[in-house]
């Protein structure tokens, strides 16, 4: 153990304190992301909230000798190093996974909510600048108002793109109206919001006009380069990976190659190398199955280790000691109420007068006011700039904090899912619907046949829904691509899908993420108002009852009738057996029975069990009278 100190202490293996470092970093990232994750936040939050207690705000003030040691000064320099790679090919994934089509047809109301969650916080952002510069930025004469009162503004404008729609994913509200539009204007203000960071991040290293004509031109430049050349190229790519069918090593190796150059040719323009990361996966093609398996092959490691180093860089240098008395958490409350001023209120101001109701208008403004990452990635360039102190530094990151905590919570009393709820539950029809739940693939095609013969085609009112629940995926809290039905969220109901088709049998698709599986399948039978729900049956993992685990969860919770199907590989049903002991499960099984008699025309055998010491007769007469109803009329309503 003295040797592990002293070896960590007098800096003498810097591979190994960079590896006890960066082991610390990714354990207390992933504990404090999960621990997160369960309280209903992003996980992001908990990964940006463990990379500020891992510096001296929390780490270093509780146990200083022991932070000293972990964490010297001489070796942030590696630290810095790799959260600088990260960031730049965070942000190329960024760029790769932003449609364009959320930019095109979005209507009216989209296009006018952006522009004012822009230009609201930054005109405040601007206006709070000129209250704060003498007080907070007069002992840095460097710092030009023009530089920092553009910063500020840009910084009080961002949205974060990739928590947002993983906030509306998780809460399935992707595909309402509210999510359409919040999606939307988060795109638009992501593309904005960077081109300005560009143009402020040129001024504020511009040294005179000339210079900053020059910048100017350069990245004019680059922009028509990367449309009119780079693009093209990498639609080749894109060719040439369909054509073999594969990622090849050396496919990798150019696209990350192409990241490097693009960052190190933006950051010699002036305008920084993120914002080159950024648009070469901007000019990805979109869609694509190279463009995901680029996704798949980059994301990981970029998400799981680099991201978490560039949080704990945050951390350490941010010293919210700095904030040091009463003012100055006066400044800092300014701060959070200006940011939640802008774009909460811009954005629910603009919503409102664009049409939506206070309730919705009011859920856009809180899901704009998200700024996550991206105004982590923001403040970085503005210290690297020498345009925010380090008081601003760690007020801003806290605004950072403070709104993106706040939105799940505050979304939850604003917009309750009893209100999405109802919102959705307005496609109920008139006829016999059944909701298949499908965990297995495999079994799809059997229930679909089965409904099939419970719904009936003579009846032109039926609905046959098949829900497919998504686990949640970590790495969705970095990713920005919300599609309506995107091929792989389908690819689990393909053979019940293709089963329906072969015989014509009409259904509709619902697919979302869930944490929770048996209540989310009790929450849809009520919401779409289906009369029957049909499940597989599976080997429950943690019980040897044979209606255990979320069977037994939806037996017990649904309010819509249940019923369970053991796959025996009988291809259709002919002849059907039903023990009738008079029960009301007995009678709905009779039901079934008589729905699948009428529609396939399959005989049926009621077989009446009387337990020892009953009357005979009189359950020889329900059992009569219950048969008689169902299969004595046809024209008799179930």
């Amino acid at each position: 153990m003295n040797v592990f100190q002293a070896l960590i202490q007098n800096g003498k293996d810097p591979v190994l304190l960079l590896l006890v470092q960066v082991g610390l970093i990714l354990g207390f990232s992933r504990l404090l992301g999960m621990a997160f994750a369960r309280l209903r936040q992003p996980q992001v939050v908990g990964e940006m909230l463990a990379g500020i207690m891992l510096g001296p705000s929390l780490f270093g003030w509780l146990f200083p000798h022991a932070w000293a040691m972990v964490f010297p000064a001489t070796t942030l320099f590696y630290l810095n190093v790799l959260s600088q790679i990260g960031v730049i090919y965070f942000l190329f994934l960024v760029g790769l996974e932003l449609n364009p089509r959320l930019l095109r047809n979005r209507g009216h109301a989209a296009v006018v909510i952006s522009h004012v969650s822009i230009l609201a916080p930054f005109l405040l952002g601007v206006t709070l600048t000129l209250l704060l510069y003498t007080r907070l930025f007069n002992h840095a004469p460097h710092m030009q108002f023009r530089s920092v009162a553009l910063f500020i503004g840009a910084s009080m404008s961002i949205t974060a793109f990739p928590v947002l729609a993983r906030i509306l994913t998780e809460r399935n509200l992707h595909k309402s109206r509210v999510g359409a539009i919040s999606i939307t204007c988060a795109a638009v203000d992501d593309v904005t919001a960077w081109c300005m960071l560009a143009f402020v991040i040129g001024v504020a290293r511009a040294q005179g006009l000339r210079s900053g004509l020059i910048t100017a031109v350069l990245a004019l430049v680059y922009i028509v380069l990367m449309f009119f050349v780079v693009r093209p190229f990498l639609r080749r790519l894109q060719y040439l990976y369909e054509r073999q069918q594969r990622l090849s090593q050396h496919l990798v190796g150019l696209m990350f190659l192409l990241v490097l150059v693009s960052a190190y040719i933006t950051e010699v323009i002036g305008i920084h190398a993120l914002f080159g990361a950024f648009i070469l996966g901007a000019m990805m093609p979109k869609g694509s199955a190279f463009v995901h398996a680029i996704t798949e092959k980059l994301e990981d490691f970029t998400v799981i280790l680099l991201l978490p180093i560039f949080f704990a860089y945050t951390g350490l240098n941010m010293r919210i000691g700095s904030i040091n008395n009463a003012e100055m958490w006066f400044y800092c409350g300014l701060i959070i109420f200006v940011a939640c001023l802008g774009k909460f209120g811009g954005s629910t101001l603009a919503a409102r007068a664009c049409g939506l109701g206070w309730r919705e208008a009011g859920a856009v403004g809180i899901l704009m006011n998200t700024r996550g990452l991206m105004e982590l990635v923001i403040l970085n360039i503005g210290r690297e700039l020498g345009v925010i102190t380090d008081a601003v530094f760690a007020m801003m990151v806290i605004m950072a904090l403070v709104t993106t905590a706040l939105t799940t919570p505050i979304l939850h009393l604003v917009f309750p899912k009893e209100k999405m709820e109802q919102e959705e539950s307005g496609d109920a029809g008139g006829g016999y619907s059944v909701l298949i739940p499908v965990a297995m693939p495999s079994s799809g095609g059997p229930l679909v046949q089965l409904a099939d013969a419970l719904t009936g085609t003579d009846d032109p009112d039926r609905r046959i829904l098949a829900l497919y629940l998504k686990r949640p995926i970590d790495r969705d809290a970095y990713r920005v691509e919300v599609e309506d039905e995107p091929p792989e969220q389908l690819r689990p109901l393909q053979p019940l899908l293709e089963q329906a088709k072969l015989n014509s049998i009409p259904v509709t698709p619902v697919v979302f993420t869930s944490r929770d599986v048996a209540s989310d399948i009790s929450r849809t039978a009520r919401m779409r108002n289906v009369d029957l729900i049909l499940m597989g049956f599976h080997n429950p993992v943690y019980t040897a009852s044979i209606l255990g685990g979320t069977v037994h969860r939806v037996l017990t919770g649904s309010d819509s009738d249940v019923a369970i199907y053991v796959d025996r590989a009988v291809t259709a049903p002919s002849r059907i057996l039903v023990p009738f002991l008079g029960s009301k499960h007995d009678r709905l099984a009779l039901e079934l029975a008589g729905r699948m008699a009428r529609n396939k025309k399959v005989s049926v055998t009621v077989l009446h069990v009387v337990p020892p010491g009953h009357d005979t007769r009189e359950h020889q007469l329900n059992a009569k009278t219950h048969t008689d109803r169902i299969f004595g009329d046809p024209t008799q309503p179930l």
